[in-house]
């Protein structure tokens, strides 16, 4: 290598810190270091008086530091010790004070359930990422339940405990058992089953209990399968899940709307207690009565009011102007009626003395006297015009017989008709040898039948030779 190769001034130089803080960022940013599991032996174990635990993971050939924070630790359902083989949950960083790369743990099982504590990780985490765990598809559980679902076994001391439980708490409410194993390679299919056998009753329970007593990861194992998580979640009613212990938690109670740390737990969650109850009732009680108390009050103090008011004490006082005032319009109401009766009357009497007054025998002769004249003239009138009337018939007849045709036929002429008799034959042109014809004379008709005919010249002429 050269002079210059080796030479600072053409490459570029790192500070330690910054070299620890390159190194820290690549080994952040891959995603191999971030949440990785790592199974080692517990070795130089210190748990610090600020609550962290700092110890190394080693097997035969290494070692790598490991630091568990007091937030994380207080979670552990057992104690760590030197020599412990345990799996590690973790992410890997740099402590770029010391140049050290080291394992920042999050969680810590022993390593003799380490591949179930790896599914049970990844399940979870699967179901978390679809949203099973929210918070806001958690359902509230129903205050006072009629019918109480029990997913269990039948002859586990579970069911007795929560029947106890119920039976002193809330007597009212009736415990349906669906017998479910809550232990084996079949459970979580029977676990199934029996959720579904309460959905499909015809009277559907309230809430349903899914519970077991505590045991072993092995143990709860069915409670943590993929098929009983999505059954609960289906769940057309709220579920408690009562798993296990208080420290033990399965995926079931993530997805429960509601964890229950013990089964008699669960019975007191589901339930309210009967001295609750009547505690309630009778602070309602009091509340109704101190309502109505108040009520009752209001309306007394109202009602003196009232009987207080003037209107109320001399009620009389409110009927004088009422009494006036009918007094008033019936004074209007007869003045209405005397005066049109006084003007009538009056009107009357003036009547009377007027007609007292006349003469009728005076005017009663002179009425006769006009209507004789009267009589007279119009029978004049009658005579003269029935005269005028005669007069004007003659002389209309006269005419009329002046125009008669049959007048004209009594001084010896005569009508020539067709056969028929509807129409006058005026001219010799109309006639023909043969043709019937009837003649009008003055008393009669004579049926004839055309011989021959002339012209008028022709006869003219006839007339000449004659003469």
């Amino acid at each position: 290598m050269s002079e210059a190769a080796r030479s600072p001034s053409s490459a570029t130089v790192f500070t330690v810190t910054e070299l620890n803080l390159r190194i820290k960022r690549r080994i952040e940013t891959d995603p191999t270091f971030a949440q990785c599991y790592v199974a080692g032996e517990i070795s130089n174990f210190k748990h610090h008086s600020s609550g962290h635990m700092y110890f190394t993971l080693k097997d035969e050939t290494s070692r790598i530091r490991a630091v568990m924070f007091a937030g994380r630790n207080r979670r552990l359902r057992f104690k760590p010790e030197d020599g412990m083989r345990v799996i590690a949950l973790g992410t890997v960083s740099v402590f770029d004070r010391d140049g050290q790369y080291q394992l920042y743990v999050d969680d810590l099982q022993p390593d003799g359930i380490g591949s179930l504590y790896v599914r049970f990780e990844q399940l979870r985490n699967q179901l978390q990422a679809e949203g099973l765990f929210a918070a806001e598809r958690k359902r509230k559980l129903p205050a006072y339940p009629k019918r109480i679902g029990v997913v269990t076994s039948a002859t586990g001391a579970v069911i007795r405990d929560i029947c106890t439980t119920l039976e002193r708490r809330y007597p009212l409410a009736r415990v349906i058992l669906a017998p479910a194993q809550v232990q084996g390679v079949t459970a979580a299919r029977t676990i199934v089953a029996a959720l579904e056998r309460l959905w499909q009753l015809s009277e559907p329970v309230d809430v349903i209990i899914v519970g077991r007593g505590g045991g072993s990861l092995e143990e709860l194992w069915p409670f943590n399968e993929e098929e009983v998580a999505r059954a609960v979640a289906r769940s057309p009613v709220p579920i408690v899940s009562a798993v296990g212990h208080e420290t033990d938690v399965t995926i079931c109670d993530y997805v429960a709307d509601v964890r229950a740390a013990t089964p008699t737990a669960a019975a007191e969650l589901v339930a309210p207690h009967r001295r609750d109850l009547q505690l309630q009732l009778s602070q309602a009680l009091a509340r109704s009565q101190a309502a109505v108390a108040a009520k009752v009050q209001l309306y007394r103090r109202t009602l003196q009011q009232f009987e207080n008011r003037p209107l109320f004490r001399f009620p009389s006082r409110l009927l004088m102007p009422q009494r006036q005032a009918v007094d008033f319009l019936e004074g209007r109401l007869r003045e209405s009626f005397r005066r049109p009766t006084a003007q009538a009357r009056r009107r009357l009497d003036e009547l009377e003395r007027r007609l007292h007054r006349v003469d009728l025998r005076h005017g009663v002769g002179a009425s006769r006297h006009r209507i004789e004249r009267l009589e007279s003239r119009l029978g004049e009138v009658l005579r003269a015009r029935m005269a005028r009337s005669q007069a004007d018939l003659d002389r209309t007849i006269a005419a009329l017989e002046a125009l008669n045709p049959l007048a004209v036929l009594r001084r010896g002429y005569s009508l020539v008709l067709d056969e028929a008799g509807r129409h006058v034959l005026a001219s010799v042109e109309q006639l023909t040898p043969g043709r019937d014809i009837q003649i009008q004379v003055a008393d009669g008709i004579v049926q004839a039948e055309v011989k021959r005919h002339g012209s008028k010249r022709e006869r003219n002429e006839q007339i000449r030779l004659d003469i």
